[in-house]
């Protein structure tokens, strides 16, 4: 489970508050992902969770590397590269889905990587936007 504090604060409201629905619902993938004998309601679920991640990737990153770009953040590079690759591991993920169905072990799996992965990334980079914002005065109107 992913849990929000202060060490994740970006100093943009808008990406905290992108990472805090992120985090809900991973959250609700995972308390979906150990169950035994998940009903066709949960599977159900378990589908818009993945749509919502692919189209909050899309939305999230485009606007995060945005914001970075513009306050000059020096890991924005590095962070769009760390967006392309997170995004090509989902999306031959979504393949495999497509080939193989959904199976309970890959979904945990994935579930644990994107854990991880967001964990990580957002402390090492996203949190590198913080003084990049202060030292502009703030957020931009």
């Amino acid at each position: 489970m992913l849990f929000w504090s202060e060490q994740y604060s970006t100093g943009s409201p808008t990406i905290d508050g992108q990472h805090r629905e992120l985090f809900e619902h991973l959250n609700r993938l995972e308390g979906l992902l150990v169950q035994t004998n998940p009903t066709s309601k949960d599977i159900s679920t378990i589908i818009e969770l993945l749509d919502f991640l692919e189209h909050y990737l899309d939305i999230h990153f485009s606007y995060e590397e945005r914001c970075m770009e513009s306050y000059r953040c020096p890991t924005h590079e590095k962070n769009k590269e760390a967006h392309q690759s997170f995004q090509q591991m989902f999306h031959q993920f979504k393949a495999q889905i497509k080939k193989r169905g959904y199976r309970l072990e890959m979904l945990i799996e994935l579930n644990q990587t994107i854990n991880s992965w967001i964990e990580d990334h957002i402390l090492l980079l996203d949190t590198q936007l913080k003084p990049c914002i202060a030292r502009h005065g703030g957020l931009q109107k």
